[in-house]
């Protein structure tokens, strides 16, 4: 009990004087509700893939399995992918990507600068991709115990190199892609003492106020945000306008790759790797979202965990939309939003600004 009340003084005693934020409280009731979204996110239990193998005359360089951070850490990818490719003997210009979520739409964006013809394979496109629908909140890979020390480094890297490339989108004009922002976070801080104490505290201690009337502790830093819709469009449209050649095609076994007349195969199918590539470390992860009317006031990011639970609350708004999330449900494939995975969302949204979570 003593160790409870130093905590708590400690804590009151780091708050005394602490910035004072005042937010508008966002517009969370059924009556708004103009959408729900569903993606799976491609885990794999010993990270991200990204290297080299040659199968018959093929040189295949994989990339894919980033999880929940494709979207903030492709241009990482796109840089390691790049670096085998300059070590390997191959004199052809000529080069398939497969696959046309965010990973092989950056990779096939990227070889293109470099003046390579690209050949671009997809089942699917813009917008029809899990990437169209991620949140876009910057999320470097999870740095999980498991990973080996130079997965840990690889990762790194590239979180690395993704943040820097976004930063440009931000301070220059015009940006290299549109869409890009930072945002200030605010991380609500829980009541119990015991949940306190466990909080990761990165960022500076605030007292946040909603104009709802409740006040609470947090944690108040920025992060880059990256709105999907309009990255994602820009970027297709890009890559479209510097030369690839799409070629709309499902690839089942192995042989279907191998068939292509390309030398040189980039492969960014992430899980369709786990049949045609027979990889099995992948764990899918299911993510949905709750799409509300857009509230221009609403310009931050709002966060609260839940203890002990596969959800937690992410409170953002883009260009067209406010956005309701988060579920982290392991081993669930599934692209369909359940009911009451939905209402679950939203009375957690609900709880979090009524501070009864």
């Amino acid at each position: 009990m003593l160790y409870r009340i130093c905590m708590l003084c400690l804590v009151s005693a780091s708050l005394f004087g602490a910035e004072h934020i005042y937010l508008k409280t966002p517009g969370i009731s059924r009556e708004n509700i103009i959408g729900t979204a569903v993606g799976i996110r491609p885990y794999r239990k010993s990270g991200v893939r990204i290297e080299a193998e040659m199968i018959q005359d093929k040189l295949i360089i994989h990339n894919y399995g980033y999880g929940g951070s494709g979207l903030t850490t492709s241009f990482g990818g796109s840089q390691e992918v790049l670096d085998l490719l300059d070590q390997q003997l191959i004199s052809s210009k000529k080069v398939a990507v497969l696959g046309a979520g965010v990973a092989g739409l950056v990779v096939a964006h990227d070889l293109l600068e470099r003046g390579y013809e690209v050949h671009l394979y997809a089942d699917k496109w813009n917008p029809d991709l899990t990437s169209n629908v991620a949140g876009g909140i910057w999320t470097p890979f999870d740095s999980s115990d498991a990973l080996s020390d130079e997965k840990k480094d690889l990762q790194k890297r590239m979180a690395e190199i993704s943040e820097q490339r976004f930063l440009r989108c931000v301070t220059e004009n015009p940006p290299e892609f549109p869409g890009v922002v930072v945002r200030n976070h605010y991380r609500v801080l829980p009541e119990s003492s015991d949940q306190t104490n466990n909080t990761a505290r990165i960022g500076e201690e605030v007292i946040l106020h909603l104009d709802n009337g409740l006040t609470r502790k947090g944690l108040k830093n920025q992060r880059l945000g990256i709105d999907g819709k309009i990255f994602m469009n820009a970027l297709f449209a890009k890559v479209k306008n510097k030369g690839a050649i799409l070629h709309q095609q499902h690839f089942e076994v192995l042989d279907d790759v191998l068939n292509v007349t390309e030398p040189v195969i980039i492969n960014c199918m992430s899980m369709g790797s786990r049949k045609i590539f027979d990889d099995q470390e992948f764990l899918p992860v299911r993510g949905c979202l709750v799409y509300f009317k857009k509230d221009q006031e609403i310009d931050y990011l709002l966060h609260q965990g839940i203890p002990n639970s596969d959800y937690y609350v992410t409170i953002h708004s883009w260009d067209d939309r406010l956005i309701v999330g988060g579920v982290h449900q392991e081993g669930i494939e599934e692209l369909i939003a359940p009911p009451e995975v939905i209402e679950t969302l939203i009375e957690n949204a609900e709880k979090c600004l009524s501070g009864r979570l």
